[in-house]
């Protein structure tokens, strides 16, 4: 039979689970130590990466909106390298070296935007930029290969109609007119929507006059 001391009482207990507590602590307080401040410091660091992120976002967007030539476009393009508005600015850095005759540093900026934002809204765009350099140097095959490269890689994009109707000028330029036929057929049928399709019915219907 036991005896009241063998019995613990509810103070006893409460003793004893302090006792434990402290005794665990004791063992693994700095794992336990260590391990908060790794929280600490990946929340912060999130935190801060976060705010800064948007600051530098703003600063950018603010940049492009007073950006009008190429020196400025330039240095958007440096100080906020991976930011949407630098992505736009290498854009309008690609026209900006176009227009001033500029056609292989054009090129070469478009090609970069392809590198660095090859995913973005306006990739198809920046291919279609390369392929009116192209053709402007004199290069037609080369162009005609880079929109067809518009039309299949970026059939989304508000480019690729206009790359198949370019694609089919220099086809029709060059006295091409088996080869053009179906990339017009084409135009009409991928992008039964677009104004140009239209253009393309009209040119379809004179080629089969001629």
């Amino acid at each position: 039979m036991a005896t009241p001391n063998d019995i613990l009482t509810d103070n006893s207990v409460v003793e004893r689970d302090e006792i434990d507590v402290a005794l665990f602590w004791h063992e693994n307080k700095k794992r336990i130590l260590l391990g908060i401040a790794a929280v600490v410091a990946v929340v912060g660091g999130s935190l801060a990466w976060y705010v800064s992120s948007n600051l530098s976002q703003r600063a950018a967007e603010d940049a492009l909106a007073l950006a009008g030539d190429v020196p400025a476009y330039e240095a958007l393009v440096k100080s906020y390298r991976s930011t949407m508005p630098a992505a736009d600015a290498r854009l309008l850095l690609a026209s900006s070296l176009r227009d001033a005759g500029k056609v292989d540093e054009s090129t070469a900026a478009f090609e970069k935007f392809l590198s660095d934002f090859p995913n973005h809204p306006l990739a198809g765009g920046a291919l279609f930029g390369i392929g009116q350099n192209q053709d402007a140097a004199g290069k037609s095959s080369e162009a005609a290969a880079t929109y067809q490269r518009v039309a299949e890689k970026f059939p989304a994009s508000y480019a690729a109609p206009f790359a198949r109707y370019s694609q089919a000028e220099i086809l029709l330029r060059e006295f091409r007119r088996d080869e053009a036929r179906p990339v017009l057929e084409a135009l009409r049928t991928e992008f039964p929507d677009s104004p140009l399709a239209r253009v393309a019915s009209a040119q379809l219907d004179r080629l089969g006059q001629q």
